[in-house]
């Protein structure tokens, strides 16, 4: 999940961003957007959800969820600013929306927690690696800005699920009415070739994510006229001929 900061008065694209997202979404990779906060009165929270909403969405992209950043104090109602912020965005038409707020600020802020969708507190380890869990109740923990990403330089963000909110309720498409899986029935197949590729579409010119080895078992969902079959993977699908599997 990458993140769109907002500096108070400062609104421009951030070309980072763009990126990031775009390259989200062309690798099915889920993410959300959050703003760093500097409103200093409701109306110009307002403003800042406005303009955070608009940026956000550039070049048609659709984050799953919207968060506020509040981890200064630039009003002396910060709860009135922050739930404008959020009422702004939500009139806008964000569906997920959550509060990103700094733990030492949590009870000085006194912040509306039901306004906001789920709530997300940091609190980091000085030794950047044990996690030292919130005081308060929340939906995600921040434990470190140390972690490792392959392919990213230096340290970054790493959370972990501390409520009751599942991974799907954060990168699934619809917050208020979730689809229920429903069970499918599948058939376990034996792999009989030496090697086998996995596609991630049901075609030769499909691309190869992986390969089964002989004597592999799969669960095939389907078999379409061409003889592909289709197998679960985690939580998508992916493809391989069933020229090469047996019951």
């Amino acid at each position: 999940m990458y993140a769109l900061k907002h500096e108070g008065i400062i609104r421009e694209i951030d070309q980072i961003y763009t990126k990031h997202a775009t390259g989200c979404e062309k690798n099915d990779i889920p993410y959300g957007v959050y703003a760093f906060c500097r409103f200093t009165s409701v109306e110009d929270a307002k403003v800042e959800a406005r303009d955070f909403y608009k940026r956000s969405m550039v070049n048609g992209h659709k984050p799953l969820f919207f968060v506020a950043d509040v981890e200064v104090k630039t009003m002396n109602n910060m709860r009135a600013g922050t739930n404008a912020f959020i009422a702004e965005l939500r009139r806008l038409g964000s569906e997920k929306v959550g509060i990103y707020v700094a733990h030492h600020l949590h009870d000085s802020f006194n912040l509306d927690y039901s306004k906001a969708d789920f709530k997300w507190i940091p609190r980091y380890a000085s030794d950047g690696k044990s996690v030292i869990k919130p005081r308060f109740e929340c939906d995600l923990h921040q434990y470190t800005d140390r972690g490792k990403i392959a392919g990213i330089n230096g340290g970054v963000d790493l959370n972990i699920l501390t409520g009751s909110k599942a991974l799907k309720w954060f990168i699934g498409s619809d917050s208020k009415n979730p689809t229920k899986p429903t069970s499918q029935k599948t058939i376990r197949y034996t792999v009989t070739a030496d090697q086998l590729n996995i596609r991630k579409a049901a075609s030769n010119s499909g691309k190869i994510l992986g390969q089964l080895k002989k004597k592999d078992t799969v669960q095939v969902v389907s078999i379409d006229k061409n003889g592909w079959a289709k197998i679960k993977s985690n939580n998508t699908y992916v493809y391989v001929h069933s020229t090469y599997l047996i019951k």
